[in-house]
């Protein structure tokens, strides 16, 4: 990146002088006190520094308030497994709204194409940092509220489905609010979601060895792990805040995984004997520590349950205790030397730390901030006086709600949407692709090329010579496939414009190509009314899907990988099992050809574009129609998610895309072209959607604002 030393405002490496003041631009490094980032952040100094980013300090010059930015390093912005990672990272925070957690703001490339993201800035210092500074031995009841906080936040995470694997007190800050603290999670660099199958290669080598959990160095695939790896994590935190050590003591990484697979952990106590004086706290964390995760609290929930059993006993007088001392028998002697051993073998179980409630009483609700239950909750209120209060309540809920989604929609049928609109090929753009890093793209042209594009200032790259009927870049953006005019299909190393293999086997026109999730596989679809499957490494054939009726206009893989959906000129959906290669299910319901079908990022729905304007959204376990989505005065031509599945966009023979929000019924209309949209593409941000049209151009539309 550059700077002007007059305005210090970031610009291209590829720039010489400041555009506005002519003056030469001086290259950096890293960014500096004062230097403002994309016209909106000026930074003011550097928070932190890791492998594989840095974190400043910067105001956002318009809203005048603090916010913390996160640069993936430069010489990583153009590494795909690592672009990948922190793209994970941005989705996974963007998923989760909770006080105990960092909220993360918008994902965008600075001036150099370097990614960052914008985050809350937490004045405090992380959980490591405070013990440091703490009086020792730390405070219980202190302890135990903040493990309280973070539970609560792991929680929110859990249930929008992601595990954070990575809990440590660096990734926990301690925020001061009100006179008190508020612990937050941050770093979901390395976290689990459903889009994920399993660990990447470099997932071992990402884990923190005091604190990973067995299963995480047995390499456990990624749909076998949940919760319970967090809470594993969360009693090695809370151990080492009690006793100041770690549970576990090695000298290298084999050390570690070995204590973790096969040590058991000491008993709290027997380190800070103060602690027996709270009833359930050593049985809590050994708990969390057990080496199977079937022996830790299933979920949050209970783990909140056992916090509420923790009790502090009375302090034995000092008379007493002493006169207890010397009065102790061979009897008490035996209890007393044995009492260690009884609790380090708790952790084989999850031991109950509170009474079951009483047969047919619910306990109290749990304040939904601190995750205490509320004792006070449980009143004796008159039937007809509660049905009452609760009629009025709904009534002004369902007014609430009705003004509320009227005021979306309102915002979002006149809330104007600007585009950047590109111009380098000759006739109608046919299918634009992201890819899979958001700092490229690709688009092919009825006039026999393929350009690329940088998505930053939106400037032309390398170009191909082809006449391309399908388009669409594998998941680790290595490959760009492409159907050619010979009903052949190519694999492009899009760095080098060179191809890679050429499969052949059509004996129509390729009209759609899909990668699987995993990228091992390619699925290819065309007017032959067959689908192929292909070993996406080394080109070779797998298998053919015939019994389509007709051409075979669309693909899709579900999120998993473990369905692929097909559709087309016949009007039906059809869902096979690849790996089987047997249809699952047909789905009827369009009255003209479909175009286009899109999985919704959680598997649990399919949607289909047909001629007959609509969009139908199916639920894929049952087949039926949940809802049409209809507006569009053309044929539907084009589905594209965003990839936390709030927006699907939709193209069409009217000219005009539409934003039709997933969760409020919102729709937003995007005027521009003046020609069929034949292709519409969600960058892997969610924040920037790109159209092709047969008018000539590509439309690259900034929608940032319908996720705020």
């Amino acid at each position: 990146m550059k700077i002007c030393p007059q305005c210090e405002s970031g610009y291209p490496d590829k720039l010489e002088a400041c555009p506005i003041h002519g003056v030469l631009l001086s290259e950096i490094l890293e960014l500096r006190p004062g230097m403002l980032v994309r016209g909106t952040y000026r930074i003011e100094r550097k928070l932190g520094k890791g492998k594989m980013a840095q974190v400043y300090l910067a105001r956002h010059v318009l809203l005048d308030e603090p916010q913390a930015l996160k640069f993936l390093s430069p010489e990583l912005s153009h590494d795909q497994a690592w672009t990948q990672r922190f793209l994970r990272e941005i989705r996974a925070l963007r998923q989760i709204h909770h006080r105990n957690v960092v909220t993360a703001g918008n994902l965008e490339p600075a001036e150099d194409g370097t990614l960052f993201f914008t985050m809350e800035y937490v004045g405090g210092a992380d959980l490591m940092e405070f013990c440091r500074e703490a009086p020792k031995p730390f405070d219980v009841a202190l302890a135990l509220d903040i493990i309280r906080g973070v539970a609560l936040g792991l929680g929110a995470a859990h249930a929008v489905g992601v595990v954070h694997r990575d809990i440590k007190p660096e990734n926990i800050l301690i925020a001061r609010e009100n006179g008190g603290v508020t612990p937050k999670i941050a770093d979901f660099g390395i976290a689990a979601t459903r889009e994920q199958t399993r660990l990447t290669n470099t997932g071992t080598a990402l884990l923190t060895a005091q604190f990973a959990a067995p299963e995480q160095w047995r390499g456990e695939p990624t749909d076998k792990i949940d919760g319970r790896t967090d809470l594993y994590a969360l009693g090695g935190v809370l151990f080492e805040m009690l006793t100041g050590r770690c549970a576990f003591e090695a000298e290298n990484f084999l050390g570690w995984m070995q204590q973790h697979l096969h040590t058991l952990p000491p008993v709290p106590s027997s380190i800070r004997p103060d602690l027996a004086q709270w009833r359930g706290l050593d049985d809590l964390i050994l708990c969390l520590l057990s080496k199977d995760p079937k022996d830790r609290p299933p979920n949050v929930e209970e783990m909140l349950n056992f916090l509420d059993g923790i009790k502090q006993l009375p302090q034995e007088p000092k008379a007493a205790a002493a006169l207890h001392a010397k009065s102790s028998g061979p009897m008490e002697e035996q209890v007393a030397g044995t009492a260690q051993q009884d609790a380090s073998q708790r952790h084989t179980h999850r031991a109950r730390l509170v009474d079951d409630p009483l047969p047919g009483i619910e306990p109290p609700p749990r304040d939904s901030e601190t995750g205490r239950r509320d004792s006070a909750a449980i009143v004796d209120i008159p039937q007809s006086q509660s049905r009452r209060r609760l009629i009025a309540f709904a009534a002004l809920a369902a007014v609430i709600l009705v003004a509320a989604i009227g005021l979306l929609i309102h915002y979002a049928m006149s809330n104007p949407i600007g585009a950047q609109v590109l111009t380098q090929q000759q006739d109608a753009i046919l299918a634009v692709n992201f890819a899979p890093n958001g700092l490229e793209m690709a688009s092919a042209s009825r006039d026999k090329t393929v350009q690329f594009w940088k998505v930053v200032g939106s400037r032309p790259l390398g170009k191909i010579s082809a006449l391309v009927s399908a388009m669409t870049y594998s998941p680790d953006g290595r490959v760009l496939a492409t159907g050619m005019g010979d009903f052949s299909v190519n694999l492009w190393d899009p760095s080098q414009s060179a191809v890679l293999a050429t499969l052949t086997g059509h004996t129509g026109q390729v009209n759609a190509i899909v990668f699987s999730p995993d990228r091992h596989s390619l699925a290819t679809a065309g007017a032959d009314g067959t689908i192929r499957l292909w070993d996406a490494e080394n080109g070779t054939a797998e298998n053919t899907l015939a019994g389509s009726g007709g051409s075979i206009l669309t693909l899709a893989y579900s999120p998993d990988g473990h369905t692929l959906a097909s559709a087309g000129a016949d009007m039906s959906i059809r869902l096979w099992d690849p790996a089987q290669g047997m249809q699952l299910r047909q789905f009827q319901g369009h009255t003209q050809p479909l175009n286009a079908i899109a999985f919704s990022p959680d598997g649990q729905t399919l949607t289909s574009a047909s001629d007959d304007r609509t969009i139908r959204v199916w639920s894929v376990s049952s087949g039926e129609t949940l809802r049409t989505l209809s507006g569009h005065t053309g044929a539907v031509t084009s589905l594209a998610f965003s990839p936390d599945g709030r927006l699907l966009a939709s193209g069409s023979a009217d000219a005009t895309v539409r934003l039709w929000n997933m969760n409020t019924g919102a729709v937003h209309v995007l005027n521009g072209h003046t020609g069929a949209v034949l292709s519409v593409s969600f960058s892997p941000y969610g924040y920037t959607v790109a159209s092709a049209s047969a008018d000539k151009t590509i439309r690259v539309w900034d929608v940032t604002s319908l996720h705020n």
